[in-house]
């Protein structure tokens, strides 16, 4: 049983993949012996969901990498703790936790890395003093060494995990259909933000729909999530007839049931993916993905084996994938099942949380 005490850090008030992660992991790490704390804002998703389940946590929040009361939050969380390893999952709270170091409050620290984002210029010299960085993808690891160079002795990726006992075949997606009249209806979908400028791809989707309206009348496409961008792309879906067959749903917690009433899932990131989780999630489903070659996409399933990656922005490339699909149903079926078995295999909360306990014990070892 290890006594290695954490203090994990995010500044964030959002429900995103990342956050939903950093609360796996620290359960997680506290079921293996490794006593796990929340630094995170107090009116957060994050405070929220320590508290039902049990964890620790304390107020912090910084307005950036250089806030004085930040600073002082964190120094105080800090002395009260005193952890052995202080683990940041959000860049603007690298420089604080170098600070912290300095100053003596900890003697390791390591920075997760969710993003392919550049950082600042002033920003890439933290790295120097990082005991590790995990990356979730290969794809992120290649960018810190590359873009950011980050000695590659220091970088480890991990993957992230996915919850089976939430997302797995046996949910049923009957209520959706039911719900929303899908009942005989093929279905590809994706889940996903919609933020500016271009969201995750969805107009892709909503062209591609288009364009195979004629053929295929009858298949519909369930476009889940909520941002700023939701309302400009029911107007264009509209305005390319395609509202009755293109279903705007918001933003749903139960996400998992309307990924069981997809037949296809789609993520069609255009710019940058650190991963892309909901792909892993949907392939536990049994479902066949459609991903680009965008980040760490290709890094979450088989090409041609339990899904399809295609080029970003790439209409015509979308619509050949899904009409294959369209035409000979079971070949999604087939795609799904086996998708369902390589997720299973690489990608599960177990394996993460190793992983990452087994970096905790190099950096405690000083053999990193």
């Amino acid at each position: 049983m290890s006594h290695t005490k954490i203090v994990h850090i995010y500044s964030s008030w959002t429900a995103g993949g990342a956050e939903k992660v950093m609360l796996d992991i620290a359960e997680g790490l506290e079921k293996k012996g490794f006593p796990s704390v929340l630094a995170c804002p107090r009116d957060s998703y994050l405070f929220r969901s320590a508290g039902e389940r049990g964890l620790t946590s304390y107020d912090f929040s910084t307005r950036g990498s250089f806030d004085p009361f930040g600073l002082w939050k964190l120094w105080r969380i800090l002395d009260r703790e005193k952890p052995d390893i202080l683990h940041a999952h959000q860049g603007k709270v690298f420089w604080p936790c170098v600070f912290m170091k300095w100053l003596g409050k900890v003697p390791r620290i390591i920075f997760h890395r969710h993003a392919q984002l550049p950082h600042k210029f002033y920003s890439r010299s933290h790295y120097g003093w990082a005991d590790a960085v995990m990356a979730i993808s290969g794809a992120v690891a290649s960018s810190l060494t590359a873009r950011e160079k980050v000695s590659s002795s220091k970088v480890r990726v991990v993957y992230n995990g996915t919850d089976f006992a939430r997302f797995h075949q046996n949910v049923s997606g009957e209520p959706v259909r039911s719900s929303l009249g899908l009942q005989k209806c093929f279905v590809i979908g994706t889940v996903a933000a919609m933020n500016k400028p271009k969201g995750k791809g969805q107009r892709y989707l909503i062209d591609a729909a288009k364009l195979l309206s004629q053929r295929y009348p009858s298949a519909r496409y369930l476009i889940v999530g909520d941002g700023p961008l939701r309302t400009e792309l029911q107007e264009y879906s509209a305005s390319q007839g395609m509202a009755g067959s293109v279903i705007f749903t918001g933003h749903r917690e139960d996400v998992e049931h309307y990924i069981a009433a997809m037949d296809v899932f789609c993520l069609l990131s255009w710019d940058t993916e650190g991963f892309g989780q909901v792909l892993v999630e949907a392939q536990a489903m049994g479902k066949p993905v459609v991903g680009t070659t965008v980040g760490g996409i290709p890094e979450t399933f088989q090409d041609g084996v339990t899904g399809h990656l295609i080029p970003p922005e790439d209409t015509g490339a979308l619509v050949r994938v899904l009409d294959g699909f369209l035409a000979q149903p079971a070949s999604a079926v087939a795609m799904g099942k086996r998708g369902e078995t390589f997720v299973r295999g690489n990608f599960s909360n177990e394996q993460m949380i190793d992983h990452i306990a087994s970096i905790y014990n190099e950096c405690a070892r000083g053999t990193l």
